[in-house]
């Protein structure tokens, strides 16, 4: 397995456990924000495991949205900044991983 992929799986799990943290009791967000932010990371888990190279082009752009939401999270919640943190890190290594290992798979030779 390829280290651009386990970058590409680590980070889409963070992201995905990012947008979980919004359950903690401790937050108060109501349920269908968290079910809102987290069902689009669902929609790649296929194209993720099975190396498909459009995946991992436009997994990218998705992850645009929740720099977005995690840069505003950092700056203007102080309840939320370790989930706006955490989603900052965890968008900005998903899309570095997902661009340039999308590049590696077209590279390399078709079978």
């Amino acid at each position: 397995m390829h280290l651009l992929k386990i970058a590409s799986l680590l980070s889409w799990l963070g992201l995905l456990a990012c947008q979980l943290y919004l359950l903690w009791p401790a937050n108060e967000v109501h349920y269908y924000w968290v079910i809102l932010a987290a069902l689009p990371l669902l929609i790649p888990i296929k194209g993720l495991l099975f190396d498909q190279r459009y995946t991992y082009r436009w997994i990218g752009f998705m992850t645009l949205v929740y720099f977005c939401i995690g840069i505003s999270e950092l700056v203007a919640n102080p309840q939320l900044r370790v989930y706006g943190l955490g989603t900052t890190v965890s968008s900005t290594l998903l899309f570095l991983a997902s661009i340039y290992y999308a590049r590696y798979l077209g590279l390399q030779p078709r079978n």
